[in-house]
């Protein structure tokens, strides 16, 4: 494959991958779950590569169109041939394109274009993921049940990061009206698509929106304009400066609303167990980290972790804590759902045992993730 490869150059070594070209453009793609390199470049958005003898510096994107991918398979499939690339590469693996010119407009923010493409990537198979996993299933179980209650008659809510709508159509079909903002717009297309679908679109607005971004919201809708707030099991972990938010997040929320969140933890007791049973203590204490980078988290982007005490610390001026959960603490996390599954007939009686424990000390701090509902304080800031 020496002559028909090119070398993607890091700071240690030399990655010999296939490649197409097509125009001025390259594609590279991904040899599985467990390749690292395709999130080094795009979190840099920038990549090295050695063709033909010759030093190459690319820009770097994410392809999320199917249409595109899918090219770039078959074309794989004729560079290579089609024993290869089905041994090579999968349904799963991510296409990369570099493009074809060294120089140009890089401006924007790398990080947030990487997050929004690679949610893009993921939006068709999203659903997938959440309810073909029974333990991301069971979050949204607790997180809903939790809302029902904390939204107990119709309002008007805004969610931050609303994927493709796993709580938002539930919500909608309770009577209330939804804005949902979320970077990916495929992911909106999927929701506004349900909404239809179920002749509930005429109480679901859209907003293609960054979560850092949400001031914008403020001269938008105004201040005090929504009865409650929330964000459930991924956007707010994907937000830098998180200090900034709670300030915004008060002025949007009516003074008698909530805001419930659904917070990826820095302490998972039964993650902590489960990878030191594994022998992998790496893994098992990855979530201290101040970020914990892609390929070391389950998730496709870096995310930053939180305990209860520091989310509690970081909102404590502009709201106060009055319900906290953890979600699950004895069944294992998602990434150890094969484990769960061997419990088969006994689920429904671990879930009601895990629902008891969480809402307890100390088991609300060490859940794979916790759930806060939290109201204004009168006099913030």
């Amino acid at each position: 494959m020496a002559k028909e490869s090119l070398k993607l150059v890091t700071n240690r070594d030399e990655i010999e991958l296939a490649y197409v070209e097509v125009g001025d453009k390259i594609y590279l793609a991904s040899s599985g779950n467990d390749a690292r390199w395709p999130s080094k470049i795009l979190r840099n958005g920038r990549a090295v590569v050695r063709l033909e003898g010759m030093l190459l510096s690319r820009k770097t994107a994410l392809v999320s169109e199917q249409e595109i991918k899918d090219r770039v398979m078959e074309l794989l499939s004729e560079k290579y041939g089609r024993e290869k690339t089905d041994k090579w590469f999968s349904s799963s693996s991510r296409v990369i394109e570099l493009d074809g010119s060294p120089s140009g407009d890089e401006s924007g923010d790398v990080y947030s274009k990487w997050l929004e493409s690679e949610f893009d990537s993921i939006a068709s198979n999203y659903d997938e993921h959440i309810f073909g996993n029974e333990v991301n299933y069971l979050l949204r179980e607790r997180s809903l049940a939790l809302m029902e209650r904390v939204f107990d008659k119709p309002s008007h809510l805004l969610e931050i990061g609303s994927g493709t709508g796993t709580e938002t159509i539930e919500l909608l079909k309770k009577g209330h009206s939804v804005l949902a903002v979320d970077v990916s717009s495929k992911m909106l297309e999927i929701v506004s698509k349900k909404a239809r679908d179920l002749d509930l679109k005429s109480n679901l607005s859209t907003l293609k929106l960054n979560g850092e971004e949400i001031e914008r919201l403020i001269p938008l809708y105004g201040e005090n304009s929504f009865d409650g707030i929330y964000s459930t099991y991924g956007a707010i972990n994907c937000i830098r400066g998180l200090n900034t938010i709670p300030a915004k997040l008060h002025s949007l929320l009516k003074g008698d609303g909530r805001l419930v969140m659904g917070i990826y933890n820095k302490y998972c007791a039964q993650e902590i167990g489960g990878y030191l049973a594994k022998f992998k203590p790496r893994l098992a204490f990855n979530r201290l980290k101040s970020i914990s980078p892609e390929g070391e988290s389950r998730f496709c982007i870096d995310i930053y972790s939180y305990s209860v005490p520091e989310i509690l610390r970081i909102f404590e001026p502009y709201f106060k804590s009055v319900y906290r959960e953890g979600v699950p603490v004895i069944i294992f996390p998602s990434n150890f759902v094969k484990y769960v599954r061997m419990f088969n007939g006994r689920l429904n009686e671990l879930k009601k045992i895990d629902s008891w424990l969480g809402k307890r000390w100390p088991f609300y701090m060490l859940g794979d993730h916790f759930l806060l509902v939290m109201e204004p304080q009168t006099s913030a800031g």
